[in-house]
């Protein structure tokens, strides 16, 4: 039974061009590898496409006067032609906006539902009487409630929290501007807690990255059911519920499947699970949907029952610009289009893969961009690769095989070498490491160009030899553009045009056309426009100004924060301390509070009363585990209203990403008082 790769990327959102970020964490690492494995033999299908359901797209066509289904349209078509200008090539790529993905969608709903996985739940959310409609999250915003910034209903651009849309304060409808009411509706939930065991087995078993595995797991151990319905009318119309669509994120990722679809029947010999198939399913996607895929996406396969899991989710880490945050509202991005007018696309492959390890966030800098490709592209391996070509095609105008049998043993060395390089690149292609299998690259040419200098062809007499030589030289050359075509396919074909050869690692008796430069040297002048038409920078010293500015921006907003904190525990007194009444008290009963993701109200006893209290330790403690638990409470706290419950009290805990409560370390009575 031979082996099947499926390689997917991530789809494409249709809100907008490509820039540099996508492509880097996403796009062409699946190119790189699906090449790879093409070049040696193996079955593979590259499966992509853009999506295009959702609220943003719905607020940019209102915006802009035009249908939805226009936005689409525009952004697919232009994804696409950035895309092909970086020869990402695909099998199938499709939109999720098509009769074949809603059809397969809704069965694949319906299947959900057959098995049970999908439940009816009213849920309480914004209604704006004006607009007569729900809204969805992105169509409210207001004061975030943690720091009185400017948020919107399910995120708060200043501090970066995660928000319910009922708990901004001062809310409003961005559509009309009016204040939204709550009201009921009914919603579909899918039963994702079912599948804590089977997910928490599936991850473990699997052969996704490690860093992904621990992402996955703090996820799993806090699962809740997931609200997978929404009451507005673009998207995949619910099969059970006209007035309903589908949350993208259900809906999306069927995607996979159903533009494998496009290509016939052979579908099912990825996709369908019956045992009999010997098929690797690769996910390519950036960081931020990597819980997306490696939880969510395999649990919904799972529920269905019928289709195989994902072998792995590759996760690629974000890409800033110039040392600071990308940001397409404040124009501070490289837009694929753009960077393409001034440079080479192979060289910008080439660049993103070996500039960092793919699970690690990493910089691209104009200026770093043209230091790596002119001190390792080109003066390595274009060095390497011309100087042979070119000193081969003086002295004898072709190629001539010569007998390996009689090859000395300085030319056996060099092409042992080049035998071990594959080895060594492999294994690092097919677990993903991209820069370490660029750099083996890196490391063959310095051999070739060291095995040059020593031999001093230019010096040789005998013609034999020189052949000898030669021959040494080339075959690395041929194995270079063998590693380097799945990185740099554009370069490579036009390498093997000029030696009249094939891909692959043998030499032929051929003859050479008169060589032209492949690799072209980056210029200061070419750097210097770029910025300048690219990031609107005239020159070096203003990109220099604003990564000072960002460092001490940085720098004193750090030393402000630890001179804060320190004036703040310099002033405090025992009379400020004494003040406090902190109390041993003992959770009584705790429930969730629908609206929120984070807070749990919980009755606590106190000693001489019951009070009630608005915790945000939701997902870090279920209530079950919080019944009878002895804690510590601030009780005379000023009494405040959280999503609509009052809190008479603040529960003390610690941590950020891990939360973990105040508790005594032996057992007192219920009221005792911290002192």
């Amino acid at each position: 039974m031979s082996k099947k790769y499926l390689i997917t990327t991530a789809l494409a959102y249709t809100n907008g061009p490509l820039h540099l970020g996508h492509v880097r964490s996403t796009y062409i690492p699946a190119d790189v590898m699906r090449r790879y494995l093409k070049l040696i033999g193996k079955e593979v299908i590259h499966i992509g496409g853009t999506d295009n359901h959702g609220v943003p797209i719905t607020l940019t066509a209102e915006k802009e006067g035009v249908s939805p289904e226009d936005i689409v349209n525009k952004y697919h078509n232009e994804i696409k032609r950035d895309l092909d200008s970086l020869s990402i090539e695909f099998n199938s790529y499709g939109k999720t906006h098509s009769d074949i993905h809603i059809k397969t969608a809704q069965e694949f709903y319906l299947k959900l539902k057959d098995n049970g996985y999908i439940y009816e739940k009213d849920i309480e959310q914004f209604y704006c009487s004006r607009c007569n409609k729900f809204l969805a999250d992105r169509y409210v915003e207001g004061i975030c409630p943690h720091c009185s910034g400017e948020a919107r209903g399910d995120h708060c651009e200043v501090c970066g929290r995660h928000l319910e849309p009922t708990e901004l304060i001062n809310p409003y409808c961005v559509n009309c501007g009016s204040t939204p009411e709550i009201r009921k509706t009914t919603h579909r939930f899918f039963r994702l807690s079912a599948l804590s065991k089977d997910l928490m087995e599936y991850i473990k078993n699997s052969n996704i990255p490690d860093y992904v595995k621990n992402m996955a797991y703090r996820w799993i151990e806090e699962l809740h059911d997931w609200d997978i319905s929404r009451d507005m009318d673009w998207g995949v119309p619910l099969p059970d519920d006209k007035n309903q669509v589908m949350y993208v994120w259900l809906e999306a990722p069927i995607g996979y499947i159903s533009f494998t679809k496009m290509l016939g029947d052979i579908w099912r010999d990825y996709w369908l699970n019956d045992g009999s198939k010997d098929v690797k399913i690769w996910h390519f996607i950036g960081k931020d949907i990597a819980i997306h895929h490696s939880v969510f996406w395999p649990g919904m396969l799972m529920a269905h029952e019928e289709y195989s899991l994902p072998s792995s989710v590759i996760s690629g880490g974000y890409l800033t610009l110039e040392g600071k945050k990308m940001s397409t509202s404040k124009r501070w991005v490289v837009w694929v289009e753009d960077f393409i007018k001034y440079f080479d696309p192979d060289y910008l492959r080439y660049f993103l893969m070996i500039n960092a390890p793919l699970n690690k966030d990493c910089d691209f800098s104009f200026d770093e961009f043209q230091k790596r490709i002119n001190t390792e592209l080109i003066a390595i391996i274009g060095n390497f690769t011309h100087r042979t070509i070119v000193f081969t095609h003086r002295k004898f105008k072709g190629i001539v095989k010569v007998d390996e049998d009689n090859l000395k043993e300085e030319d056996l060395k060099l092409i042992n070498k080049c035998k071990e390089t594959v080895k060594e690149y492999h294994n690092h292609i097919i677990n993903f490491n991209f820069k370490d299998a660029l750099m083996d690259i890196i490391h063959l040419a310095k051999e070739g160009n060291n095995y040059f200098q020593r031999m001093e062809p230019w010096t040789v007499k005998d013609e034999e030899r020189l052949r000898e030589i030669l021959y040494t030289c080339l075959l690395t050359v041929k194995y270079i553009i063998y590693l380097l075509y799945p990185f740099m396919p554009n370069k490579c074909r036009e390498l093997l045009n000029q030696m009249n050869e094939e891909l692959d690692l043998n030499i032929r008796e051929s003859g050479l056309k008169k060589p032209t430069v492949v690799f072209k040297k980056i210029e200061d002048r070419d750097i210097e426009l770029a910025k300048k038409e690219i990031l609107n920078i005239e020159n070096e010293d203003n990109i220099n100004k604003l990564k000072d500015k960002g460092n001490k921006n940085k720098d004193k907003e750090y030393k402000k924060d630890k001179e804060n904190r320190r004036n703040t525990m310099d002033t405090i007194t025992i009379e400020d301390f004494a003040k406090l009444d902190l109390r041993i008290a003992q959770i009584l009963e705790a429930q969730e509070i629908p609206k929120s993701k984070k807070l749990l109200k919980l009755i606590v006893d106190i000693g001489d009363e019951k009070r009630q209290v608005v915790a945000g330790i939701k997902g870090h403690y279920t209530p079950e585990d919080l019944i009878g638990k002895k804690i510590v409470v601030l009780c005379n706290l000023k009494p405040a209203k959280l999503c609509g419950v009052e809190s008479q009290g603040m529960i003390l805990a610690g941590g950020e990403e891990t939360v973990a409560l105040l508790v005594p370390d032996r057992d007192i009575p219920v009221g005792s008082k911290i002192q």
